[in-house]
């Protein structure tokens, strides 16, 4: 059984990797597989577009990259999910053909380390699909506070309205209407 479950690890990473080579070997340049939209697209958005297909193509879902400096490394983070959570074994799945594919593209010199995996169970909210989601799930909100205080919200996320960028977290007290703009980072409270 472990044996067909590796096998079958092993021939969709060769499918992906295949893919990926079938575009280097045809003379199909990485870098320009989805930049003909003639608007500026930033780090998270040209490997955003990059890793969708690969990652929806394996049958897993893209939930975030993020282009983060953290010291004096800057990170790109592909986190992808599917029903039931992701393992490791998905996450060396993807790891290749995502790896040649950032390894292609002009804006790999910014990027000191690519981490692909899961979004984890406190996941961080950050587009509106991610806060659809998550209605009546528990959240940590982190917002500035007076005099540049940092606090800490909890409670359900009890509704999002995206035209206004708010969200509305009920607390043990009361509902609180918050600008997402205005907060520091969103997570799932676990």
């Amino acid at each position: 059984m472990i044996s067909n479950i590796f096998n079958k690890s092993i021939d969709k990473q060769a499918k992906l990797c295949y893919i990926v080579k079938s575009k280097l070997k045809t003379g199909v340049d990485l870098r320009s597989l989805t930049f003909d939209t003639g608007k500026y697209m930033n780090i998270e958005e040209r490997a955003s577009a990059l890793a969708e297909p690969l990652i929806l193509g394996a049958g897993f879902t893209l939930w975030d990259v993020t282009f983060e400096k953290e010291g004096a490394m800057n990170y790109l983070r592909i986190l992808f999910d599917k029903d039931g959570g992701v393992t490791d074994e998905d996450c060396a799945l993807l790891t290749p053909p995502l790896n040649k594919i950032m390894d292609a593209q002009d804006f790999i010199s910014h990027v000191d380390v690519l981490e692909v995996g899961s979004p984890g169970l406190t996941r961080r909210l950050r587009k509106p699909g991610h806060f659809g989601q998550s209605i009546g799930k528990p959240l940590r909100v982190m917002k500035r506070g007076e005099k540049g205080k940092t606090d800490a919200l909890y409670g359900i996320l009890e509704a999002y309205d995206r035209e206004a960028g708010q969200i509305s977290l009920k607390t043990d007290k009361e509902v609180i209407i918050l600008g997402i703009k205005n907060c520091l980072r969103i997570n799932i409270d676990f």
